[in-house]
């Protein structure tokens, strides 16, 4: 922004990252900067806005800026508020993600809407410089002996639908299985199996077991603990005397508890989704991935909540994973995601349409 003097709209997903890229960036502006949303509407030079507000104020703000920077990039390309980068008239543009699409067609779409990758750096490249070095550790979960019953159970009403819907049409994805399974009374059958099977993977006894024994060999490090779902958050929480942060807890609460954790008088939280994006977490040394519901794109937003730099730090993320169940397959493809993008990349190639800054920019 200071090398290109343009009057610079910035978009972010959240009011929590509204907030941290405000004062971020007021922290090295010498004027007022403007905001949109969280019930402020001042427009400046330099202006931060949510991705609603952007979208309700398109028509309106869409002419008015040089340089466009989306933060959390990934959000766009999927249909879902993209006229917010449509309806900007702004030539520069910069996209900002820890987890680019991988679809061909989300990527190619984000190519349209702010133009190709220009650099690249995994998390282990970064790891032990500009983030902690970490390392992670699988643990593998048993299902008892009726979790096991109900789990093959479920599988077995699941796979015959999947194998019928894969053999007519290899090339499908799951939201076209979906639709296809939804239609019949055995398709939906089959669907409410797969997601009474994936309730049982994520979480179990033997993982809130797990849980316990982790807690007790990290007395004194601070520990985020990540589930699938609230209810898993809920049942770690009462169990283990942890404070939950969830949906349903108010942002003042949620403030409260982070500061506390940064001062070390809440040593654990508990969380399903709202740890993942977009809140600045404290500085935490353990995490514990319990369940997952979004992939690798979400496995790899949790690590980073780990990895703030502090000198000597090593951070550790433990993965509760249930043996021979589809959990099992689905970590590897997480696994995998951190160590796919090796190699820093720059390209020259723009859109005709929405260049890439220069080179540095």
């Amino acid at each position: 922004m200071q090398r290109t003097k343009a009057r610079t709209l910035c978009i972010v997903p959240t009011r929590a990252l509204l907030s941290q890229w405000l004062g971020a960036v007021d922290r090295g502006y010498q004027a007022s900067v403007g905001c949109l949303g969280d019930g402020a509407r001042q427009e400046r030079a330099i202006t931060v806005a949510t991705f609603e507000s952007a979208y309700r104020s398109a028509e309106r703000i869409g002419p008015r800026f040089d340089l466009l920077v989306v933060d959390e990039a990934h959000h766009f390309g999927r249909g879902v508020r993209d006229e917010a980068l449509e309806m900007c008239i702004a030539p520069d543009r910069l996209g900002l993600t820890a987890t680019p699409a991988e679809a061909e067609g989300h990527a190619e779409r984000l190519r349209t809407l702010i133009g190709p990758v220009v650099f690249e750096l995994t998390v282990d490249d970064l790891a032990g410089s500009y983030l902690a070095s970490y390392r992670t550790v699988p643990v593998m979960v048993e299902l008892s002996v009726q979790e096991r019953h109900r789990y093959m159970s479920d599988m077995a009403a699941f796979r015959p639908v999947m194998a019928e819907f894969q053999r007519l049409h290899p090339s499908a994805s799951w939201p076209e299985f979906v639709a296809f399974a939804s239609r019949t009374d055995v398709g939906r059958n089959a669907l409410s199996a797969f997601r009474r099977s994936r309730t049982t993977t994520d979480f179990n006894e033997g993982k809130l077991r797990v849980v316990g024994e982790i807690l007790a060999r990290h007395t004194h490090a601070k520990v985020l603990i990540f589930t699938s779902n609230n209810d898993a958050a809920y049942a770690i929480a009462r169990r283990y005397l942890i404070m939950p942060m969830t949906c349903d807890i108010g942002r003042d609460e949620r403030r409260d508890a982070l500061e506390l954790f940064a001062r070390g008088e809440l040593r654990c939280l508990v969380s399903a989704q709202v740890l993942n994006e977009g809140i600045d977490v404290p500085d935490a040394e353990i995490g514990i991935v319990v369940g997952g519901a979004h992939g690798k794109r979400e496995h790899v937003q949790r690590l980073g909540r780990l990895l703030r730099p502090t000198e000597g730090k090593c951070a550790v993320l433990y993965e509760l994973i249930t043996r021979d169940t589809s959990e099992t397959r689905r970590a590897s493809r997480r696994a995998r995601v951190l160590a796919t993008r090796t190699t820093p990349s720059l390209q020259s190639s723009r859109p005709a349409d929405h260049p890439t800054l220069p080179r540095g920019e």
